[in-house]
């Protein structure tokens, strides 16, 4: 039995299906398995990573946990993948088989990291490990060391260890510092309503606020910002998925908020939920805003029926109620309830003292007057209301301005209006200014077809344009069997466009290579970040820009037809590079 076994950096992407010649990373090639070895560095609080890859000629199981592994298949051999670290408690290492998904190409991509501690593989293809390594705050800096083994049996027979892979981790001394004090403003919206309906939970019951406290945790780990409220009926009207007929998925979210028409005609309000989500983002560190979607530039799909429902009101809003009269649930449609619930969505958050950190979201408005006559509308009854704008249309970011603090456009629109941005961001120092990208472009972008290092390029490019944050639409909106099948509405959507987790069937999240890429780019920025306040560090980062850009001006991104090889590098050493002049940055 020939079994082969190397040693991978943590943003490699293994793709089953393709040759290494026609792919952005290696399919089935000796490549997979040259390196014995590998270095990594990294800060104190932070974490260190790389991929372990076999193989087997023929049919095999693949272990990383210590149970014994019997295969349905028959008497195949067992891989069995271990790492430990000198001076490391066991506790501190953990390591996740990493899970194949169909890409709209057809081709089988690495993604998830799974809780499963064996699989089995009966066709060609080769299976990566995950391993990870927390580095503790209070670690001494210093150079530690560890080995992988590989051990191989079958059935009854004894293990052999057939190999031992040896690795180091050089701890800087460098402060990383907690994910909930991270100065990076990462918004990635919430789909409360998509986990209730993947895990099968009643929506806002206690059952479904259990399942979506390990969403909130693994978001709390990226060092989120943002929890997002959605305070009406389908505000995306369903990101338009009645028009997709080949993979019929529902993306309908709902109102937190449950409304009721009392026998004498008063509208009551129970906020009770809306307060136990907020809360429960607050105990795990996610306290700086309050994102309020639904009040404003809903998305209509009017031949469908998704429509207006006021007449005598700008926007699409769509309140649902229970009319206690004769226990059948209605929709307001007067101007008049409409500035009620608005009204009282305020007193709501003043009571609670939370005011100061909502914000009200527009999700790419087009209408400029319908945009500008519901602001005021909500600013009316509101007053004590800021607003944050995601824009998709450059002309728009002009149009915009007045009662919006924090534009976010999306990255063309930075390109095509950057000396707009930076004026705007000089007359005004209140304003925020993130970015973001969805469904285009193409690149930079977070797809499961885009390279690992795109996700990390993340931080570096938002430290690079100066701006403050990073949103993406897309956490948890899957469509109706994202694990077996994840591509949708493709070409419009490309695969993983709107999730950077998955469900566990246990209730668990499941993370993928594209979190931790994601993850390690905002601890790019932390450190750049300290580093922008030091004593010579613009001078160092010039240096680390030259690095990681080819081309330095963002007006060229999208208006000269330049391919990513020519906008930023896609090589994981030119960032671990960069990470380290950083860090030694630091030091001096």
């Amino acid at each position: 039995m020939n079994i082969r076994y190397g040693m991978l950096n943590e943003s490699f992407k293994y793709q089953y299906g393709v040759s290494s010649t026609s792919s952005m990373d290696s399919g089935n090639d000796d490549i997979l398995f040259q390196d014995k070895n590998i270095s990594l560095i990294g800060a104190k609080g932070d974490w260190a990573a790389f991929q372990v890859i076999v193989k087997c000629d023929d049919a095999y199981t693949v272990s990383v946990g210590k149970r014994a592994v019997f295969s349905p298949y028959g008497n195949l051999c067992n891989i069995r993948v271990e790492a430990h670290v000198i001076g490391f408690d066991e506790c501190e290492i953990s390591m996740n088989l990493v899970g194949l998904v169909e890409d709209d190409d057809r081709i089988l991509k690495a993604e998830i990291l799974l809780n499963d501690e064996a699989v089995h593989i009966t066709d060609a293809r080769a299976q990566s490990i995950w391993v990870e390594i927390n580095v503790s705050p209070s670690l001494s800096a210093g150079i530690y060391k560890g080995y992988v083994n590989v051990m191989s049996t079958y059935m009854f027979a004894d293990e052999e260890k057939i190999a031992i892979m040896p690795f180091e981790i050089t701890v800087m001394d460098v402060q990383l510092p907690l994910a909930k004090d991270y100065k990076f403003h990462l918004d990635l919206w919430q789909h409360p309503s998509n986990i209730a309906r993947t895990h099968e939970v009643i929506l806002w019951s206690d059952e479904h606020f259990i399942v979506m406290e390990n969403y909130i945790k693994s978001l709390s780990a990226l060092g989120q910002k943002a929890v997002s409220a959605i305070v009406s009926e389908i505000p995306w009207s369903g990101q338009g998925c009645f028009r997709v007929k080949n993979y019929p998925s529902d993306l309908f979210e709902y109102n937190i908020v449950s409304i009721s028409q009392k026998t004498d005609g008063k509208l009551c309000f129970d906020f009770s939920a809306l307060e136990k989500y907020i809360y429960l983002a607050e105990k795990h560190g996610i306290t700086a805003e309050i994102e309020v979607l639904g009040l404003i530039s809903i998305w209509q799909y009017e031949a469908e029926g998704y429509g207006k429902l006021a007449e005598d009101y700008p926007d699409a809003i769509r309140l649902r109620y229970l009319d206690e009269i004769d226990g059948c649930y209605k929709y307001i449609k007067k101007r008049a309830q409409i500035a009620e619930y608005i009204s009282a969505l305020q007193s709501f958050f003043v009571q609670k003292g939370w005011i100061d950190r909502v914000k009200v979201v527009a999700d790419e408005p087009h209408d400029k007057a319908l945009y500008h006559e519901a602001l005021d509308f909500i600013s009316e009854h509101a007053p004590l209301f800021k607003y944050k704008t995601a824009i998709n249309n450059s002309k728009f970011i002009e149009e915009a301005k007045g009662k919006t603090l924090d534009f976010i456009p999306y990255l063309p629109a930075i390109a095509d209006e950057w000396d707009a941005l930076k004026k705007m961001k000089r007359e005004n120092e209140n304003i925020k200014l993130h970015w973001y990208v969805c469904c285009q472009p193409d690149y930079p972008n977070t797809f499961i077809s885009s390279p690992l290092i795109e996700s990390r390029l993340i931080g570096f490019l938002t430290a690079f344009l100066n701006l403050e944050g990073f949103l993406r639409w897309g956490y948890t909106a899957w469509p109706n069997a994202p694990r077996d099948k994840i591509c949708y509405n493709f070409p419009c959507w490309k695969a993983g466009d709107g999730c950077f987790v998955y469900p566990a069937r246990d209730g668990r999240v499941l993370l993928t290579l594209r979190y931790k890429n994601l993850k390690r780019g905002i601890g790019d920025y932390e450190l750049i970040y300290r580093l922008k306040g030091a004593t010579g560090g613009e001078k160092i980062l010039q240096e680390v820009w030259a690095i990681i850009f080819k081309e330095a001006d963002i007006r060229k991104y999208y208006n000269k037809g330049l391919t990513p090889k020519e906008l930023y590098s896609l090589n994981y050493e030119d960032y671990q590079n960069a990470r380290k002049i950083i860090m030694n940055g630091l030091l001096t």
